[in-house]
C-alpha cells in the first residue's frame, strides 16, 4: 500500500484531486482517531482538515523516506502543535473527557476499570502522543519519534515516564507490542 500511496501523492502533486481523495480516504480515519486522542473530539476534525489541506499544499514535498501515512501525521503532530500554541487557552481536563468517546474503557483487575480519557488527559500532550501512537496505534518507536520530530532516545524517555504514570493510576502493567 506504502508505494500506491507514493504513486497516488505524486499525481495529487501534480495537482490530481481524485488522487488526493483517495488518500484522504485511506487515512482519515487513523488520522482524526489520533488527533481526537491528543487534542480531544472537538477539535479533531479541525485539526485534520488542516493537516491535509497541508498535505495537499506540500505533497510536492514527500519523497517517500518513510510511509505516506507517518508523513501525514508528522503533519497532523505539528497541525497540533501549531493550534495549541495559538489558542494558549485552559483546557481541563474534564472539558477534555467530555470531549473523547466514552465506551472506550481500560480494566484494572476485572473491576469496573478506568476512563481511557481520564487517563490520557491526566499526561500532559507529547506523552499523550507517545503513549497514542506506540500502545494505542501500534507505532514502533521509530516511526512515534519520526512523527513527532523527536530523537528515538526522547521518545523511549517519554513514552517510559507516561507508561509509568498510566501503569501507576491503573495499578497494573500496560504492555507494548513495539520495542525497538
Amino acid at each position: 500500500m506504502d508505494d500506491d500511496d507514493f504513486a497516488l501523492n505524486r499525481r495529487a502533486a501534480a495537482g490530481d484531486r481524485r488522487a488526493f481523495a483517495m488518500l484522504v480516504g485511506r487515512h482519515e480515519a487513523r488520522l482524526r482517531g489520533f488527533l481526537a486522542r491528543i487534542a480531544g473530539a472537538d477539535d479533531a476534525d479541525d485539526l485534520a482538515q488542516e493537516a491535509f489541506l497541508r498535505a495537499w499544499r506540500r505533497a510536492g514535498a514527500f519523497r517517500g523516506g518513510a510511509s505516506y501515512r507517518s508523513w501525514l501525521f508528522a503533519i497532523g503532530w505539528r497541525v497540533f502543535i501549531d493550534s495549541t500554541r495559538r489558542d494558549r487557552r485552559d483546557r481541563s481536563m474534564k472539558a477534555a473527557v467530555a470531549a473523547l468517546p466514552g465506551a472506550d474503557h481500560v480494566a484494572a483487575d476485572g473491576e469496573a476499570g478506568i476512563d481511557t480519557a481520564r487517563l490520557l488527559a491526566a499526561l500532559d500532550p507529547l506523552e499523550r502522543a507517545c503513549v497514542v501512537l506506540c500502545h494505542g496505534q501500534g507505532w514502533s518507536h521509530s516511526e512515534a519519534a519520526a512523527i513527532l520530530a523527536m530523537p528515538l532516545g526522547s521518545l523511549k524517555t517519554r513514552l517510559a515516564r507516561a507508561t509509568r504514570r498510566c501503569e501507576a493510576m491503573l495499578d497494573q502493567p500496560l504492555r507494548s507490542e513495539s520495542d525497538d
